[in-house]
């Protein structure tokens, strides 16, 4: 998450509230505003600005960043798990679509179940490319996201309707 908590112990908040003294609004606001990779790192939500961060030596946004990684590939491969196998990776949005490191360390966690990226090809932003290598297990693909386009379809059918 850039800003939420994710995943956590179920009796944080209520320690959060007992060892700071913080109210249950303060303790929301911190879980869905100030945690995640901008609670990590103490600099941004912004992938962009931590990558800056950790470019100039800063330990704090390494640690996010290889974190938010990390937990990506977790997740990945717990659904591997869960359905037996994965034919394709999709990287998508914001993130997916633009921050090449990301997808790199992503795939890097992920070399154990056969997944290899092309450097070259992952070298891009915003394009429908398949970034694996032609020796990869598991196909990885950058295919951009419009939104706006599936929010005027949704709303033409609905109207429609």
């Amino acid at each position: 998450m850039c800003a939420r908590c994710g995943d956590m112990d179920p009796s944080l908040p209520g320690y959060l509230m007992d060892t700071l003294g913080k109210t249950k609004e303060e303790v929301n606001q911190i879980l869905n505003k100030e945690s995640g990779v901008l609670g990590i790192s103490g600099i941004s939500p912004d992938f962009r600005d931590v990558e800056e961060a950790k470019a100039q030596g800063n330990e704090r946004a390494a640690l996010a960043i290889d974190f938010y990684n990390h937990t990506v590939a977790e997740y990945i491969a717990r659904y591997a798990v869960s359905m037996q196998g994965i034919d394709v990776i999709v990287f998508t949005a914001g993130i997916g679509e633009n921050q090449i490191n990301i997808r790199k360390g992503i795939c890097e966690k992920l070399k154990f179940m056969g997944i290899e990226i092309d450097e070259n090809a992952n070298d891009c932003r915003g394009e429908e490319i398949e970034i694996s290598a032609p020796n990869s297990k598991i196909k990885v693909f950058v295919i951009p996201t419009d939104e706006e386009l599936m929010i005027a379809r949704d709303t033409k059918e609905i109207v429609q309707n």
